[in-house]
C-alpha cells in the first residue's frame, strides 16, 4: 500500500513536472488530478495507523487539486461535449463556429492559468512528509492492516449507497455520488491484495462502469452550466437551447445507465464482509 500510494504521488509530480516543461496537455493535467484524488481518497484511513493524521500533507493535496477544476471542466466542454453534441444533425447549426472559437480562446486563458497554480502548488515537501511518515511508522500487523481495510471499504459502500438513495436530477447530490463512487474504488484498489483478486476484480469493473456513466452525466449537466458563459453574442444565441435540452437529455440517459449500474453492483458479494469473520 505504501508503493502504491507513493506511485500515486510520483505519477502526480511527474505530470506536474511535464506540464510546467513542455505544451499544456489535458492528458496530464488529468494524470494530475486523478492520482492526488487517489491518494487523498486513501491516505486518511491509512493514518489511523498513526498518531499524526497526515491532515496538513492530505490538506494541501486537496488544494493542489482543486486549483485545476476549472481548467479540466473546460477542456471536457471543449473537445468532448461540444463535439458530441455538433455531431451529425447540429453541426450546422448557426452560431457553432462563434461558440467553439470562444470556448477555444477561454481555453487557452485557462491552461495559462492552470500553469500558474502548478508552479504555486509543489509536491516537494509533500513527498518528502510523506516519505518520512511511511518510514517511521512501526509496521502493522497483517490483523490490522484487514481490520482497516474491512473498516475502509464498508464505509465506503455504505457513503455510496447513502448518496445514491439522495440522488434527485440535480448536479449537487450528483456530484456527491461521484465522489463517493470514486472513494470506493481507489479504496478497493488499495487494499485489494488483502481480499481473493476475483471479487475485487469484479467490483473494480463495475464501479469503473458506474463511474463511467456518472462521469457522462456531470460532463453534460457541467457543460449545460458553461455554455452560457460563451453563447452571448447575437450570432450564437440560436445555439443555446438546443444545447441545453440535448445536454439535459443526455445527462438524463447516462444517469439512468448509472442506476442500472448501481443495481448491479449491489447484486455482487461484499466480500470484505466475508473477510471480517
Amino acid at each position: 500500500m505504501r508503493e502504491s500510494l507513493d506511485g500515486y504521488l510520483s505519477k502526480a509530480f511527474d505530470a506536474r513536472k511535464r506540464l510546467l516543461e513542455q505544451p499544456y496537455d489535458p492528458k496530464l493535467l488529468h494524470a494530475w488530478r486523478v492520482n492526488l484524488r487517489r491518494v487523498t481518497a486513501t491516505l486518511k484511513d491509512l493514518a489511523t495507523l498513526s498518531d499524526d493524521d497526515l491532515h496538513d500533507v492530505i490538506a494541501y493535496l486537496k488544494s493542489c487539486r482543486e486549483a485545476t477544476g476549472q481548467c479540466r471542466d473546460l477542456d471536457i466542454l471543449a473537445q468532448e461535449t461540444l463535439p458530441a453534441f455538433l455531431d451529425k444533425e447540429n453541426a450546422r447549426l448557426p452560431g457553432a463556429d462563434v461558440a467553439a472559437k470562444a470556448i477555444c480562446d477561454r481555453q487557452q486563458q485557462t491552461h495559462k492559468q492552470a500553469t500558474v497554480e502548478l508552479k504555486k502548488h509543489a509536491l516537494t515537501a509533500t513527498l518528502q512528509s510523506w516519505r518520512h511518515w511511511a518510514q517511521t511508522l512501526e509496521p502493522p500487523t497483517d490483523n490490522q492492516m484487514r481490520e482497516l481495510a474491512v473498516s475502509a471499504l464498508q464505509k465506503r459502500w455504505s457513503e455510496l449507497k447513502k448518496r445514491a438513495a439522495k440522488l434527485d436530477g440535480g448536479s449537487k447530490r450528483l456530484h456527491r455520488l461521484r465522489s463517493a463512487t470514486k472513494k470506493m474504488r481507489y479504496s478497493i484498489e488499495l487494499y485489494q491484495h488483502a481480499f481473493p483478486k476475483q471479487a475485487a476484480t469484479a467490483w473494480l469493473k463495475q464501479l469503473a462502469e458506474l463511474q463511467g456513466h456518472l462521469g457522462d452525466a456531470h460532463d453534460r449537466m457541467m457543460g449545460r452550466t458553461l455554455i452560457g458563459d460563451f453563447v452571448v453574442a447575437e450570432d450564437t444565441r440560436t445555439l443555446l437551447k438546443p444545447f441545453r435540452r440535448w445536454s439535459r437529455r443526455t445527462a438524463y440517459h447516462a444517469s439512468e445507465k448509472a442506476m442500472e449500474s448501481l443495481g448491479k453492483l449491489e447484486k455482487l458479494d461484499s466480500f470484505w464482509r466475508k473477510s471480517a469473520h
